[in-house]
């Protein structure tokens, strides 16, 4: 008891602003390697003879252990502090870059990716909570906005190291030197938790023995189904296309110019996520709906564009819709990630916040793995064309909801009460029978 006390007040040491940098600086260094793979895949399809199968099988063990993840990870968060569940999920991930360091085929890749995906996924809920709780005047947007950007900012300077590393490096170099970068990198966040108070006071917090370990349900507080139920629809739908963009993206560019530089088209998926790091650095001003309304447009805007430019053969066209996708990106994220946590309780946070990645992930997996198969049965370009319609009509349906629930929702400085009233507080948070 004396040693947590202990450790509670060195943290308290350290200014509040401090505090919150270090936990915004943790969540972007356990994302720095979400897609640190992506361009390692040809390497090792060529060093271990692995199938087109294999590779997508590969590909898909992350999203499947991001889900598992935050299906323990959000609820645990909220019973047994946001301190303890970052660290399990640093030190899952941790263990990952190890598999991967030593990968020798398909089995060791597989379970490497499915680790980093499960550490992700069981930290993403408790550590952006404390990121929205350890602002030092509680600002809501601007907590989200900060932890938005890591969530975007992060990956794209993992794609980009490892793309750069993968294309100048030879040997095995190419593959370690990306790993060995990481695991630095996550050792330094579990060092740098130490900086931060625990946002979880003591007389809330649940011993292991008493906290729940099972799967979280898909469910939120009922008095903010609503709002959430809107906010996760928005999500959904953006992480759709930026999971297009990361699947095609790097394929798409250099199919349309001939002699592209084969960095080209990871380079134009880093372009994606920068651009929409970059937007919320400066959309703060919009406020939540407003960046949400014009992401909605932006889509229009984006897939109209491409599906323009493809049928035209135009790079230029194609680059300029990927830009206008990587804007619409970062406003919506920023925009549904400040409405979370507006409406979401502080005793619920971190489960809230889990169930919305579920959503995303969803979001960003199975519309593209249904491109794929019905690109089996129609083509490639129908199939792209048929997602691109849906994701557009899906946005006008969400701008006429947008403009039905502007009444419901919480204004931009707005937030909703703790427990809202009429509901059991105990009952919400219970576990799923």
């Amino acid at each position: 008891m004396r040693a947590g006390t202990d450790h509670r007040t060195a943290a308290h040491r350290l200014p509040p602003g401090w505090q919150f940098t270090l936990s915004a600086v943790v969540l972007f260094l356990a994302l720095f390697g979400s897609h640190l793979a992506t361009p390692l895949y040809p390497i090792w399809q060529a060093d271990f003879g692995l199938s087109n199968t294999d590779i997508a099988i590969i590909f898909a063990g992350y999203p499947v252990g991001v889900t598992f993840g935050l299906l323990h990870g959000g609820r645990l968060g909220d019973q047994l502090g946001r301190k303890p569940l970052t660290r399990a999920g640093l030190l899952t991930i941790l263990a990952a870059s190890l598999c991967y360091l030593w990968a020798g085929g398909f089995t060791s890749l597989l379970v490497a990716r499915l680790l980093n995906g499960y550490g992700i996924g069981l930290l993403s809920g408790p550590a952006v909570a404390a990121i929205v709780e350890l602002h030092p005047t509680r600002n809501r947007g601007s907590a989200s906005r900060i932890g938005a950007i890591a969530t975007l900012s992060a990956p794209a300077a993992g794609m980009l190291t490892a793309t750069l590393i993968a294309h100048y490096a030879t040997g095995p170099t190419a593959v370690a030197a990306p790993y060995i970068i990481f695991a630095v990198l996550l050792t330094l966040g579990l060092i740098l938790t130490g900086g931060y108070r625990e946002t979880i006071h003591p007389e809330e917090k649940q011993s292991l023995r008493s906290a729940s370990f099972r799967p979280q349900a898909l469910r939120v507080p009922p008095g903010i189904a609503l709002p959430f139920a809107y906010a996760a629809c928005v999500a959904v739908l953006t992480w759709a296309n930026t999971g297009l963009w990361l699947s095609l993206g790097p394929s798409i560019i250099p199919a349309l110019m001939q002699g592209a530089h084969p960095m080209t088209g990871g380079l134009a998926v880093v372009a994606f996520l920068t651009t929409a790091g970059i937007v919320q650095l400066g959309g703060g001003w919009l406020g939540y709906l407003r960046a949400i309304v014009v992401s909605l447009i932006l889509v229009i805007a984006a897939l109209t564009t491409v599906l323009a430019s493809l049928h035209a053969g135009g790079v230029a066209g194609v680059a300029l819709g990927m830009l206008l996708g990587g804007t619409s990106q970062g406003l919506a994220w920023m925009g549904v990630v400040e409405l979370t946590n507006r409406i979401a309780p502080d005793w619920s946070r971190a489960t809230v916040l889990s169930v919305l990645y579920i959503c995303c992930y969803f979001g960003s997996v199975v519309p593209v793995l249904l491109t794929g198969l019905a690109a089996d049965v129609f083509g490639l370009s129908r199939a792209f064309g048929g997602l691109c319609v849906l994701s557009m009509s899906s946005a006008v349906a969400l701008l006429i909801w947008t403009a039905r629930l502007r009444r419901v929702l919480p204004d931009r400085h707005e937030i909703l009460p703790d427990v809202p009233k009429g509901v059991d507080r105990t009952a919400s948070a219970a576990p799923p029978d």
